[in-house]
């Protein structure tokens, strides 16, 4: 049987000066999925995510998640 991957898919919108910018991402997260754990690691890894991803915005721009969910898919 192969690995399975997993991946979150995240919903955003970018706060600029001339309205909100809607987008998503598929990200990679290094951690293995498991029912009971998955939810808490995964929206530490979220609010890392939207932290390095509001640094690489000009200033007076950010990010506001607006939904996440994780998914597995064999490789």
């Amino acid at each position: 049987m192969e690995k399975q991957l997993t991946y979150t898919y995240i919903s955003y919108v970018i706060q600029t000066a001339t309205g909100p910018l809607f987008d998503h991402e598929k990200v990679h997260f290094d951690h293995t999925f498991s029912g009971a754990t998955l939810h808490d690691t995964t929206q530490n890894e979220i609010v890392k995510w939207a932290d390095n991803k509001t640094k690489e915005l000009p200033n007076g721009q950010r990010v506001t998640v607006l939904n996440f969910f994780t998914f597995e898919y064999d490789k």
